[in-house]
């Protein structure tokens, strides 16, 4: 026999041996291993049971935690918007106090600087009471000499009135003596001279005045039925005092129009409502 043949008998001599051996360690143990087998399945099982129950209630958690993680975030975006808003407030909360002082510093500089318009304001009223004081008393003085001018000035009108109406009557009386030497002259040369109407005294009013070239004439409510013929000698009186004269040159039966006699005062100045009357001594 060849040497490599008797080594692999001998080889397989052994292996059989083993074999043997190891078939009966498996045939002792098999109910074991069996068991032992039987009760890894159900352990594992077991195991997996428990891994899905805890898997679900992992995903259950976690599915909770993922629910307060995004109120969480929900609520830590609210604060940051918060939280930016109160800094925007506190910035300007910030300007605000700088304003504040600011203005702050301002009142007090201008506290400083109406303190000192204080003393010179009182220094003004101070001074300006004496200037009342002394107008008060150059008022007063003033007054006093304005009334006694005043009294002066009513005396001074007083007998200008008074001459004023004595110069009138005066004036009249002139033109009476005018007219009776006129009369005297007219006898004598035959002039037509004014007359005065007789008989009882004639009252009117003057209604219009007009001037024709440089002459005035006026219209009066006085006509043929109150006695008026032409070449009549009226007087014209305002508020008592004597005006003119009006010589009577066209006659109507309610009206007349004379010419106006100023007795050589051309600023005399006949008006609309003066009194006529046709004499001056009744």
């Amino acid at each position: 026999m060849h040497i490599l043949t008797k080594i692999l008998v001998v080889f397989a001599a052994v292996l059989s041996l083993a074999l043997a051996a190891l078939t009966s360690a498996y045939s002792l143990n098999a109910d074991t291993i069996t068991a032992q087998y039987s009760d890894a399945v159900a352990s594992r099982d077991q195991a997996k049971a428990n891994y899905d129950t805890q898997s679900s209630q992992f995903n259950e958690e976690r599915q909770s935690y993922q629910r307060q993680i995004a109120d969480l975030q929900d609520q830590l975006g609210r604060l940051q918007s918060a939280n930016r808003e109160i800094e925007g407030q506190l910035a300007s909360l910030r300007l605000e106090a700088r304003g504040a002082e600011d203005r702050a510093d301002s009142v007090t500089r201008q506290i400083g600087d109406l303190g000192k318009t204080t003393d010179t304001q009182a220094e003004l009223i101070t001074s300006y009471r004496q200037e009342v004081r002394q107008l008060r008393a150059d008022a007063l003085k003033t007054k006093e000499q304005n009334i006694a001018l005043l009294d002066r000035i009513n005396d001074l009108e007083s007998r200008n009135d008074v001459l004023v109406q004595s110069n009138r009557s005066l004036q009249v009386s002139l033109a009476e003596l005018q007219d009776m030497a006129n009369g005297q002259s007219a006898d004598a040369g035959g002039v037509d001279i004014p007359g005065v109407l007789a008989g009882e005294l004639v009252v009117g009013r003057v209604r219009e005045v007009r001037t024709d070239n440089g002459q005035q004439y006026a219209e009066v409510n006085l006509g043929t039925r109150d006695r008026m013929r032409e070449n009549v000698k009226l007087h014209i009186t305002r508020n008592g005092d004597f005006v003119a004269n009006l010589i009577i040159v066209r006659t109507d039966l309610q009206s007349s129009i004379g010419r106006v006699d100023t007795i050589g005062d051309p600023s005399v100045e006949v008006r609309p409502g003066d009194m006529v009357l046709s004499s001056l001594t009744e």
